[in-house]
């Protein structure tokens, strides 16, 4: 008879090998050595008292004890795999949780008025807290989960990082409606005029500045900020340049009196990711919004190409 606690593994060995007819092949189909297989096995006799298989020729032949429970087990194990291959059937409702996210201002705006709403309705037990960080602060934030996600540039993380393309950006000219730059868009006119910077503390990695330094161009800033609109609004307001992702740009210019137009150069796209740790790899909390936040993005894209279009 069997008593005490029993490893779970075993029982795949004697599916196995009950399966293979044999401890080599068994070894083969479970990717393990021989002799593990054996003193799984020999395990297993113990537990059991009784041997189990007996050798006949070149085959393992189940002893009657085996015969009568390889059922069960056969049974038992597809049910508990099973339980990784099958949909969970997951109700966001059923949770209360806060999801802690590092957005900057405009993807504030981008994301929160659609999510938000939807939250409302149908998990209103989450909430939702968003705040910026800065690119040198993101792994820490995830790790010491005082972020959940962030969603920002390509920035190196180590690897208990996880990460995930959610789009890539390209990068446009903001300027008054009336700007000089409108009639005549040289490169020229574009590095001799002022510009906004808008960038986070510690943070100052910058596409667009990397790629004047290829045309052997640097351009002026009469200010740097933390926030688009703020930088925006300046700009409408003066003579000032400002250029971010197009994404962006969708967003101030419905709500800002600006142009926008592309540059008389050409910037690199910039991949934007979203981030998470991995110890929330399988939180069904964490990974439902994720997969929420995805999935607003492609409609958002979707929506700004038939916009364009």
């Amino acid at each position: 008879m069997m008593h005490g606690k029993i490893d779970l593994n075993l029982f795949f060995v004697l599916k196995a090998v009950y399966e293979e007819e044999s401890i080599t092949a068994a070894a083969k189909a479970l990717h393990l050595t021989q002799p593990a297989v054996s003193h799984a096995m020999s395990r297993l006799r113990e537990k059991f008292d009784d041997e189990l298989f007996v050798r006949h020729s070149r085959r393992m032949v189940p002893t009657p004890l085996c015969q009568s429970i390889i059922q069960q087990v056969k049974e038992a194990l597809s049910h508990l795999e099973s339980t990784l291959s099958d949909p969970i059937d997951f109700d966001i409702s059923r949770y209360k949780r806060e999801i802690k996210l590092g957005l900057r201002d405009i993807l504030e705006s981008t994301f929160l008025p659609t999510l938000i709403p939807e939250l409302l309705q149908n998990a209103a037990n989450i909430t939702v807290t968003s705040r910026r960080v800065t690119r040198p602060e993101l792994e820490n934030a995830l790790a010491n989960k005082e972020l959940d996600i962030v969603i920002d540039a390509l920035v190196p993380t180590g690897p208990d990082i996880r990460s995930t393309l959610v789009c890539d950006e390209h990068f446009v000219l903001i300027c008054a409606r009336e700007h000089s730059i409108l009639k005549d868009k040289t490169l020229a006119n574009y590095v001799s005029a002022s510009h906004v910077l808008v960038t986070l503390k510690d943070s100052r990695l910058d596409t667009v500045d990397l790629a004047l330094a290829k045309q052997n161009a640097t351009r002026q800033f009469a200010l740097q900020c933390e926030h688009y609109f703020a930088a925006a609004s300046v700009v409408s307001k003066s003579d000032l340049l400002l250029t971010v992702p197009s994404r962006y740009a969708q967003q101030i210019t419905s709500s800002l009196p600006v142009a926008v137009t592309t540059l008389p150069f050409d910037v690199p796209l910039m991949p934007i990711h979203m981030y998470w740790h991995q110890q929330a790899d399988e939180d069904l909390v964490n990974k439902w919004m994720r997969e929420k936040l995805l999935a607003l993005a492609d409609e958002l894209l979707f929506k700004k190409m038939i916009n364009e279009g």
